[in-house]
C-alpha cells in the first residue's frame, strides 16, 4: 500500500510538472504566434502605406522640377517655328496633318517661312506632359521615347503651344496639381527663350462618354473627387487657377494666353461640325477654327515683338 501510494504520488507529481511545462510551452507558442501576427500585420501596413504614399506622390502631387537643359542658339534665318505639345488634342493635331493647316493660315498674315511641328499623347496629364519634355526622363523606356518632346524643342521654336488640362479635370486631379505642373512647363520654355502659348481648357463633356465606355473608371474618379473636390465637367476652377497662377508668379507677362472664347463659337452646343460625337475631341473642321485662331494670335504677337517683320 505504501509503495502504491508513493508511486501514485510520484506519478501525480510527474504529470503535474509535465502539464506545467506543456502549459508554459503553449503560452510561449501563443506569445510567439501573437508576435508573429503582429509583425506580419506591421509589415503589411508598412507595405500598403508605402504603396499608398507612392501612388499619391505619383498621381496627385506636382512634379519635382528637373534641371533645365539648354537648346543653344537659334538658327540664323527668318523662319517662324512653332511647336505644339500636349494631350490627345495635340496628338490628333498631328494625326489630322494640321501642321500644314497651321502653316497655311499663318502664311496669310506673314511673308516669312512658317514651320509647325506637333507631338502629343492621348490621356496625358500635365505632369506627364512636363516629364515628356525631358529626354533624360524618357530614355530608359522605349515606349515613352515615342512621346518625348525635347527633340521638338531642340528645333529652336519661337513659340510652343501647350494643350493640357482636359485629362487633369476629368481624372479629378487637384487644381494645384494642374497649375503647379503648368508653371514648370512654362519655366522650362522660358529658360530656352521659347514663348509659351497657353491654351485655356476648352469646353468638353465627359459624363456621357464615361457612362458608355468606362463605368468602373468613373467610380474610381468619383472617389478621387471626394478628396480633391473636383466636380465632374466643371472646368471653371481650373481656368481660374491658371489665370491666378500666371498673376501670382508674374509669368503672365512672358506668355501668350489664348482664351477658349477666342476660337470656340458661343453656344456651339458641341456641334458635329466642331466636336466629334464623344464631345471631347475636335473634328478636322474644329481644327480649322482652332488653328486659324492660334496662327492669328501668334502672328499678331510675333509682329508686336519684332516690329520690323512684315513691314
Amino acid at each position: 500500500m505504501v509503495f502504491r501510494f508513493v508511486c501514485t504520488t510520484f506519478a501525480t507529481i510527474i504529470n503535474t510538472c509535465r502539464q506545467i511545462l506543456v502549459n508554459k510551452f503553449l503560452i510561449k507558442i501563443r506569445k510567439k504566434k501573437r508576435l508573429w501576427w503582429a509583425l506580419t500585420l506591421l509589415a503589411v501596413f508598412v507595405y500598403l502605406g508605402t504603396k499608398a504614399y507612392q501612388f499619391i506622390d505619383t498621381e496627385f502631387t506636382v512634379a519635382e522640377e528637373l534641371p533645365f537643359y539648354h537648346i543653344g542658339s537659334r538658327p540664323d534665318d527668318d523662319t517662324l517655328r512653332v511647336v505644339i505639345i500636349g494631350d490627345s488634342w495635340a496628338e490628333n493635331h498631328m494625326k489630322f496633318n494640321c501642321n500644314a493647316l497651321f502653316q497655311q493660315y499663318a502664311s496669310r498674315w506673314i511673308n516669312t517661312p512658317v514651320k509647325c511641328m506637333t507631338k502629343g499623347k492621348e490621356g496625358a496629364l500635365s505632369k506627364e506632359i512636363y516629364h515628356y519634355m525631358f529626354r533624360s526622363y524618357t530614355q530608359e523606356d522605349p515606349w515613352m521615347q515615342n512621346f518625348c518632346t525635347q527633340p521638338l524643342l531642340e528645333e529652336h521654336p519661337d513659340y510652343c503651344v501647350v494643350m493640357s488640362g482636359i485629362n487633369d479635370t476629368w481624372k479629378k486631379r487637384p487644381v494645384s496639381y494642374y497649375t503647379g505642373n503648368y508653371r514648370l512647363i512654362i519655366r522650362l520654355l522660358l529658360a530656352n527663350n521659347i514663348r509659351p502659348v497657353i491654351m485655356e481648357i476648352p469646353d468638353f463633356e465627359m459624363g456621357k462618354w464615361l457612362d458608355e465606355n468606362r463605368k468602373r473608371q468613373r467610380m474610381t474618379y468619383r472617389i478621387y473627387s471626394y478628396f480633391t473636390h473636383v466636380v465632374e465637367d466643371d472646368i471653371t476652377p481650373f481656368r481660374n487657377g491658371v489665370r491666378k497662377m500666371l498673376t501670382d508668379t508674374g509669368l503672365g507677362d512672358s506668355i501668350l494666353f489664348i482664351p477658349a472664347a477666342h476660337w470656340l463659337p458661343k453656344g456651339h452646343h458641341y456641334s458635329e461640325d466642331i466636336y466629334q460625337t464623344d464631345h471631347i475631341h475636335l473634328t478636322y473642321q474644329g481644327y480649322h477654327l482652332l488653328d486659324s485662331c492660334i496662327a492669328a494670335e501668334i502672328i499678331t504677337d510675333y509682329k508686336k515683338r519684332n516690329k520690323t517683320i512684315g513691314q
